[in-house]
């Protein structure tokens, strides 16, 4: 994941929430995980376009 990628999925994070880390799965993919105030983490999978351009899905 590029830097340019990894500031597309931080801004699509629901507010309130802050990136913590991302990760390669064992099954493939990315995943990434955000932290709310309170503590609780959050995981997404990263998916890419045919543009490598980055959108977030709740997992």
């Amino acid at each position: 994941m590029t830097e340019k990628q990894l500031k597309q999925a931080k801004s699509q994070l629901p507010q309130g929430e802050k990136f913590d880390r991302a990760y390669r799965a064992f099954e493939g993919g990315i995943r990434l995980i955000s932290k709310k105030a309170d503590g609780t983490e959050t995981r997404y999978k990263v998916i890419f376009d045919a543009d490598d351009n980055v959108r977030i899905e709740r997992f």
